[in-house]
């Protein structure tokens, strides 16, 4: 009787372990960033920080595509099935990144949530162009 006590609750324990997870991944909203804004920290060219959105986040999949001066959209295809697009409006001081569209990304926009991973991704292409600037 004793060993049979052990033995289930070793296989609640396990089922626990396993499970946790997955609940885990199946819940993957948060609150949007609707707005980035970040300050350049020194005056720099247009044409820099353009370059600087186009070049440097190219390697994580991003493309961009000038719209008008100091306006882009940014776009980018993560495992061929999720979709985000961002408007980035900058001067030679800041630069905000705003939320424009997604696909497969779970937006809700009256909640103001998305898929936990969009935050990440903006986080990312902010943390490249400073690294550009620098």
């Amino acid at each position: 009787m004793r060993l049979s006590v052990v033995v289930l609750a070793a296989s609640i324990f396990a089922a626990t372990m396993i499970a946790e997870p997955v609940v885990a991944a199946n819940a993957p909203i948060e609150t949007v960033y609707t707005d980035l804004q970040t300050a350049v920290g020194k005056n720099v060219r247009m044409q820099d920080l353009e370059k600087a959105f186009k070049g440097c986040s190219a390697s994580r999949g991003w493309k961009f595509q000038k719209v008008s001066s100091g306006n882009l959209i940014g776009k980018l295809i993560v495992r061929g099935k999720h979709y985000v697009e961002v408007a980035v409006k900058f001067n030679s001081k800041e630069y905000t990144i705003t939320y424009r569209d997604s696909k497969n990304m779970k937006y809700d926009p009256e909640k103001q949530t998305i898929h936990r991973r969009y935050n990440s991704w903006v986080e990312n292409l902010d943390n490249d162009v400073k690294f550009c600037l620098k």
